[in-house]
Parts: structure tokens; sequence; C-alpha cells
């Protein structure tokens, strides 16, 4: 659509940027840029260093958990005096004879 670019025209869109931004706010973006990407590169190094010093760690913690805790025990009935005896004849059972 456009075509390539060649010198003429880029010199021309970078007049027409300069007479828009000024050289001064054009070299700042510059001074900018360059300081962000020095402390990128310090930033990745410092980290490539320290890691470097420690010992591989896993990645990951194993996690124990307790077990769970038994179920409560339901209360016994009282004995009743009949079951101390030895008469069967009064148990929670029905009798089918």
């Amino acid at each position: 659509m456009f075509g390539s670019l060649g010198a003429p025209e880029l010199i021309i869109i970078a007049l027409v940027i300069v007479l828009i931004f000024g050289v001064g706010k054009i070299s700042g973006l510059g001074r900018e840029l360059g300081t962000s990407i020095k402390e990128f590169r310090r930033a990745v190094k410092d980290e490539d260093a320290e890691a470097q010093k420690q010992p591989q760690q896993p990645t990951y913690q194993q996690v124990t958990q307790a077990p769970p805790p038994p179920p409560p025990v339901a209360a016994q009935p009282p004995a009743s005096s009949q079951q101390q005896t030895g008469d069967s004849s009064n148990r929670n059972t029905p009798n089918l004879f």
C-alpha cells in the first residue's frame, strides 16, 4: 500500500517528529530508554549470579496432613438388671420365635 520507505522519506519523518516534540524532549526520551535498558541488563545479571550462588531447591513443598480424627464413639445405653443376670428376653433385637 505505502511501498518501501527510502532515505528521503525517513528524513522527512524525522524532521516532522523533531518539529513536533523538540530536540530536548527526544534526547530525554533516548536517555531514559538507555537507562532503562542498562538497569534491565543489571537486574538480569544480578538474578543469574544470585541463582548460581544458591543451591538448587525443589520448586514445590511436600504438604503432609494429619490423619482425620476417629469418629465419635456412640454412647452405650446403661445396662439393665435383666441383662446383667443373663436374661435374654429383653434385648434390643426383635423376638422372631
